[in-house]
């Protein structure tokens, strides 16, 4: 990517690499069971961009979490996967990243993901300073 210009985040993506995960979503008191489909099982995330506006679907053993928001505007989502607790958000864009803050209950959390030409990073930051990183390559 030339420049550090911002590229579309339109496409299709599995992990192929994590650090931390579990650590990350135990900060931010994601049920074990839920935990451990999350590190066991195949993940798709499907991510359609129009103009400023964002969704994130994300696809787990049958199970799908869609995250939904338009750059700086506050925008209201649950934790995902049955995980019926709220928390409030707001994004914004930087160059090549877009840097997602939510705060639902006790819990602060900061999520940068970073794309470039073969998909996207994605560096979680959690209560107690829990840190994961991701790497997400694009299927289409």
């Amino acid at each position: 990517m030339a420049g550090g210009a911002f590229t579309d985040f339109s496409g299709t993506y599995e992990p192929v690499s994590s650090e931390g995960y579990d650590k990350y979503l135990e900060s931010i008191r994601v049920d074990a069971a839920t935990r451990e489909v999350l590190a066991s099982d195949p993940q798709t995330v499907k991510i359609v961009q129009e103009g400023d506006h964002y969704t994130f679907t994300s696809t787990v053993a049958a199970k799908a979490s869609v995250l939904q928001f338009t750059l700086g505007q506050e925008f209201v989502t649950n934790y995902g996967y049955g995980d019926d607790r709220q928390a409030k958000g707001i994004a914004r864009r930087d160059g090549n990243r877009i840097i997602l803050q939510r705060k639902g209950g006790e819990s602060e959390t900061t999520v940068v993901y970073s794309i470039d030409d073969e998909g996207f990073d994605a560096v979680f930051h959690g209560p107690n300073g829990a840190t994961a990183k991701r790497r997400y390559r694009r299927l289409s």
